[in-house]
């Protein structure tokens, strides 16, 4: 596959820190869906590559996690969590948006959202953010694992990975095309050794799944913390010493 992703350096502030940790002065604000949000290891057996994220950062870097479960661009929007999100975003902070999953999820019309509207959400978000001197990220929708008979990785997101890209080039906007990098790094797993990845799970190993579960969308703990190695990668691999120097080194 062609890449066709920007690089993104992190600038932002923190307060009330060691002198040491102050030099650090990284803050993030998430917004997106269950793939990316913080989940309570009690309740459910996934985790958001948003919660592997945080626990990769340095001491002082600050990442506030709003993504939420079933949420598409339009119900972030109109259950105001967007507008919780700017109001808790300072100038100079970096703003990580990605959507597409539900969006793109015709058959639950409870969140989908039209390609055209999910395009001016996006833009919408995009000069929120800037608006208040804080600057946005846009991702494409990490990948779900699915293969056809024949092993080959299906594409389930249609036309929404696209639409962010175009968006992200319109508006000059940093992108992380999380699909494009999650996808190859998925293939070159293969079918069986990417699925400790997802939560596939037997009867009565979770409370939440007395029948179990097999999902090839949520992540295991290993699976959020391989989604977040590729974000911090792909800052890594170009050179953005400011914002690779925010997280732990890869091992």
């Amino acid at each position: 596959m062609k890449r066709h992703w920007l690089t993104i350096s992190l600038i932002a502030s923190t307060a009330f820190l060691p002198l040491a940790q102050a030099e650090n002065n990284c803050r993030l604000q998430l917004a997106g869906d269950s793939t990316m949000q913080i989940t309570s290891p009690e309740r459910h057996p996934d985790f958001g590559w948003g919660m592997a994220l945080a626990d990769a950062a340095k001491p002082g870097t600050k990442v506030f996690n709003f993504a939420k479960g079933g949420r598409s661009t339009r119900t972030f929007i109109e259950e105001q969590r967007w507008e919780e999100l700017i109001n808790n975003t300072r100038d100079g902070d970096w703003v990580l948006i990605q959507f597409g999953h539900n969006d793109a999820s015709y058959s639950k019309r409870e969140r989908y959202t039209a390609p055209v509207d999910f395009e001016a959400n996006l833009r919408r978000m995009v000069q929120d953010v800037r608006e208040v001197g804080a600057r946005p990220i846009l991702l494409t929708p990490v990948v779900r694992r699915h293969f056809d008979d024949e092993g080959k990785l299906r594409d389930m997101h249609g036309i929404y990975p696209s639409l962010v890209r175009d968006v992200a080039l319109d508006m000059k906007v940093h992108l992380i095309d999380l699909f494009e990098l999650s996808s190859e790094a998925i293939v070159e797993l293969g079918v069986l050794n990417s699925i400790d990845l997802f939560v596939h799970i037997g009867p009565g190993v979770h409370p939440c799944c007395a029948e179990g579960r097999l999902d090839n969308t949520h992540f295991t703990r290993k699976g959020s913390q391989w989604a977040s190695q590729i974000v911090i990668k792909a800052m890594a691999d170009n050179g953005l010493t400011e914002l690779a120097q925010c997280f732990k080194e890869i091992q």
